[in-house]
């Protein structure tokens, strides 16, 4: 019954998200906009993404920053006290003005005050200040020095975290995106650690401090600041009228012109090859139009309530000041009463302009967080402590009993997948796209964890392996060969960082590389260039093999590592791979047929399920083996 009435109850808060998106598409199609399909669709899924990101408030951000590093939380809490006690210092020179004032006005009517008393109000007044820059200097040096320190904090756990997350997440994940989180969305949070989390109790003090005060001279004064709120809320209700549309139209077409910027500065070689440049130009010049159109058109509806709301907080004093001056003149308030009447409701102006430009600062801090978030809940995978090694029996093969997997979003990609290898052999894994061969290596190589089943490698569950011992035993080698912008020796070192020069030289040979590297300039000191760009595709390839030659692994992995590979390289890749296979398990997966003709076990894989098994001969007789058969060879 309950869990029936949980079906209930998230079915229809999952009606009721609809029924918001429906009504928020309904609001940008009322906006009179002639917004592109594009920008539309765009719309729809930023909103369906935001509905699914969890809503944070102040408390909740900055509890979730101080969980990061909660021995800098101390620090905090200190620098947040000094910047409360500067402010209440700081009142002292309102105080000062208004009695220097009036004691000039006394002065002046006839009415002497002794010098004296001015100058000891005058040295309170200088001392309070001096307390307020020495509170408030402390507070900002220290709020500071704890932001650098937690944002420190932060990248250090984001990179960890990277450690124990499941490869895939790396793989699936264009470097530039966890690039922007770590570098670039870290350093957005700044602005509001160093600044917003210290400062804004103080900000928020003071105009409490200045309506108590002024309630506390005359009660229909301090009512009287609060008479512009009424058309503060007006100004407010008719600037945010439809601002979720709004937003959601000016954010997509940013984003939009973004995209197109990025898209048009990449591809200016192919356009200029093609000869594309109005076709290309005119795309990013409608989308740069309706970027402009989309904010013109929100500060056009929305500039007449922004307006009357920066009017009504201009003017707290608007009926104070001629109440004042009323009950002044009535003699039912002293002239030091009148003065702090007029000083302390310009005074509230600065901070509420501060207090509102804080709650601007926790949109974008709370936005930057969820990606950041995000990162941090990512589900880790849990391995034995690096001390504890096993043994791997290096006479036993891998082997694959009932896997399945499945993707974070829960759809399954691998259903009962079953095999087993034998060291010295040749494993290869054939099939349509899509069908889950490449899934089945990285699962191997520990990029993820099987949702359920066993992978075991030498008579032990990959689960019991530490991720370094499992590193030392697995060689992956992918089709997107990566190189360091290194000496290609230090890249073929990798393998095996304490190898010999001759070690080096001989898997060189092993991988046929030798030869094209001795004619480079400086032979084995040539750097590799960025990301291996100073090397053909099929270079780079005979490298990382001779990479994963010379690594002392049990298990080599090759995903595609023939992919780029002309005909005269794939001769040598070939022979290179003969060169591997020596007593270790060897699994490949290839397109080029040719490749895997004559290994000792082929596996078909489609949809997630293995078809059949067995040598090449055995299934020709499997019409989706024979029909991937021809294709190859161009029969169909």
């Amino acid at each position: 019954m309950k869990k029936k009435n949980d079906e209930l109850i998230c079915s229809a808060s999952d009606s009721k998200k609809l029924k918001q998106n429906k009504n928020l598409i309904k609001e940008v199609e009322s906006l009179n906009l002639d917004v592109p399909d594009e920008i539309m669709q765009r719309i729809e899924s930023d909103v369906e993404q935001s509905e699914k990101k969890p809503k944070i408030s102040m408390g909740g951000l900055n509890k979730a920053l101080m969980s990061v590093a909660p021995e800098y939380k101390g620090r905090m809490r200190i620098s947040v006290i000094f910047a409360c006690i500067g402010e209440l210092f700081s009142f002292s020179t309102y105080f000062f003005s208004a009695y220097a004032a009036g004691w000039l006005i006394k002065n002046a009517g006839g009415n002497p005050v002794g010098f004296h008393a001015l100058m000891k109000y005058a040295f309170f007044a200088i001392g309070s200040l001096l307390l307020y820059f020495i509170f408030s200097g402390f507070s900002t040096t220290i709020s500071h020095k704890t932001s650098f320190s937690i944002l420190a904090k932060l990248r250090e756990t984001l990179f960890e975290k990277l450690k124990v997350i499941p490869m895939g997440y790396l793989v699936d994940n264009p470097v530039g995106k966890i690039k922007v989180i770590i570098m670039d969305r870290v350093a957005d949070m700044e602005d509001w650690v160093a600044h917003i989390m210290p400062e804004l109790p103080s900000k928020l003090l003071h105009p409490i401090l200045c309506t108590v005060i002024l309630f506390y001279l005359d009660w229909r004064i301090g009512l009287s600041i609060f008479v512009p709120l009424p058309i503060i809320f007006v100004g407010m209700i008719t600037m945010m009228y439809k601002y979720r549309s709004r937003m959601a139209v000016w954010l997509s077409s940013y984003a939009n012109v973004a995209d197109r910027s990025a898209e048009y500065v990449r591809g200016i070689p192919v356009i200029k090859a093609f000869a594309q440049d109005k076709a290309s130009y005119g795309k990013f010049a409608d989308a740069v139009k309706f970027y402009h159109f989309s904010t013109m058109k929100w500060w056009k509806q929305s500039w007449f309530g922004k307006a009357l709301m920066m009017a009504a907080m201009m003017t707290p004093q608007i009926v104070s000041l001629p109440l004042a001056f009323y009950l002044y003149g009535n003699g039912q308030i002293g002239i030091e009463t009148l003065l702090l009447s007029l000083i302390l409701p310009f005074t509230i102006l600065p901070q509420a302009f501060a207090i509102m430009m804080s709650f601007e600062v926790f949109q974008m801090a709370s936005n930057t967080w969820v990606s950041i978030q995000e990162l941090l809940d990512m589900p880790v995978q849990k391995r034995p402590d690096v001390e504890n090694k096993v043994t791997i029996d290096r006479g036993k093969g891998i082997k694959f009993d009932n896997v399945s997997f499945s993707y974070h979003d829960g759809t399954e990609v691998l259903h009962n997948i079953s095999f087993e290898t034998s060291p010295g052999e040749v494993t290869a894994l054939v099939g349509p796209s899509g069908g889950g061969k490449s899934t089945i290596a990285k699962l191997l190589a520990g990029f993820w964890d099987q949702s359920s089943g066993k992978i075991s490698i030498g008579n032990v569950d990959t689960k019991n392996i530490s991720f370094k011992q499992l590193a030392e035993e697995i060689s992956y080698v992918s089709q997107d060969n990566f190189l360091f912008d290194v000496s290609i020796r230090d890249n073929i070192r990798l393998g095996k960082p304490n190898a010999t020069e001759d070690e080096i030289i001989a898997a060189a040979k092993a991988a046929h590389c030798h030869d094209f590297i001795m004619a480079l300039p400086k032979g084995y000191d040539t750097k590799a260039g960025e990301a291996g760009g100073a090397m053909s595709g099929g270079e780079r390839q005979r490298i990382t093999l001779a990479r994963a030659i010379l690594k002392p692994a049990s298990t080599i992995i090759l995903d595609e590592a023939t992919a780029y590979a002309d005909p005269e390289n794939e001769a040598l890749i070939q022979e290179a791979i003969s060169n591997l296979v020596k007593g270790k398990n060897l699994v490949m997966v290839a397109h080029r047929l040719n490749t895997i003709k004559q290994a000792h076990q082929i596996i078909l894989i489609d949809k997630g399920q293995i078809i059949a098994k067995g040598k090449h001969e055995e299934l020709m007789e499997e019409p989706l083996y024979a029909s991937l058969w021809k294709q190859y060879l161009g029969e169909e």
